[in-house]
């Protein structure tokens, strides 16, 4: 027991020396921070304005589009590898997912009728 006892306190120990070396860290790391220059924000005459566009200009909405078409593009190009399964195999799947659904249904409102009526006995 006293072996047990003293793995405790050495980690105990190594811990806290831990805590205690992290502490040191961030207070060394706060005195930095106050020593450091602050940033002004620059003056809006040095601030260069941005080159806007009109809400209706023809070319921004021509590169939407050409995005747009190159994506849908893509899209259709994956689409076309796709392995699609037949009506057979769709139905197949669908039903096994049903009698899995259905009979885990049945498991878990048995267990819900069981687990109540213990508790109405015990509460009673």
């Amino acid at each position: 027991m006293e072996r047990v006892e003293q793995v405790f306190f050495q980690k105990l120990r190594a811990c806290l020396h831990r805590k205690a070396l992290t502490a040191n860290k961030v207070q060394t790391m706060e005195s930095q921070k106050k020593n450091l220059p602050k940033v002004t924000k620059p003056k809006k005459s040095e601030v260069q304005k941005k080159n806007t566009r009109k809400p209706g200009d023809p070319s921004k909405i021509m590169v939407w589009w050409q995005q747009a078409r190159h994506y849908f593009g893509e899209v259709w190009h994956e689409l076309s590898k796709v392995v699609w399964p037949s009506r057979k195999e769709t139905l197949g799947s669908t039903s096994v997912v049903l009698v899995i659904v259905i009979l885990a249904g049945i498991f878990l409102g048995i267990v819900d009728l069981i687990l109540s009526r213990l508790v109405g006995l015990l509460i009673g």
